[in-house]
């Protein structure tokens, strides 16, 4: 015969999974109405889900994560461009990634300060920081369509991730405000 404990436990672990299920479900649609309002669904949804953190996440919490996946992928830019230099040869090349290196600083310290806003639910100055820290970025990509030739400026990948994170943290941000 099956003791009351025994039927107890059983009942209080499909009642957790059951929960538990439910909880991520949720979390998974939340973060899919988000990137569907993005341009690019699929950087979207591959970005926010595979954070650590976005399985429990409410939209506080994605809007830190897409600002801390900002920050990182400014950084990783900013660690890249002292190797490109290297190789770029021509004295316009280096002068126009040289002052790219000096906007990503900048950009770097604006998503800095849009997490740390987000943090405190400051959303008015996270935007605000968003948007200076994303122009500074725009400055670094057109700056390869002026002064001289047309170029394809060497970190235009990057950029474009940077203006698609943006994109995600006003997105999210806008529901919260």
């Amino acid at each position: 015969m099956v003791s009351f404990k025994c039927l107890l436990s059983v009942a209080v672990f499909f009642l957790a999974s059951f929960l538990f299920f439910n909880c991520c479900h949720a979390d998974e649609a939340l973060i899919d109405s988000v990137c569907k309002e993005s341009q690019d669904y699929d950087f979207c949804t591959s970005t926010i889900k595979n954070h650590a953190r976005s399985p429990t996440a409410d939209l506080h919490g994605l809007a830190l994560i897409a600002a801390s996946q900002t920050v990182s992928q400014i950084q990783d830019t900013l660690d890249r461009i002292p190797t490109i230099l290297k190789q770029v040869q021509d004295p316009l090349g280096k002068q126009r990634l040289g002052d790219c290196q000096t906007e990503y600083n900048t950009s770097l310290g604006k998503f800095q300060s849009a997490f740390g806003s987000t943090s405190n639910k400051a959303y008015w100055d996270a935007l605000t920081f968003v948007k200076d820290g994303t122009n500074t970025v725009i400055d670094c990509h057109n700056s390869y369509r002026r002064d001289g030739p047309i170029a394809t400026s060497p970190i235009a990948e990057d950029d474009d991730k940077v203006f698609k994170l943006s994109e995600i943290i006003l997105i999210i941000i806008d529901r919260l405000i």
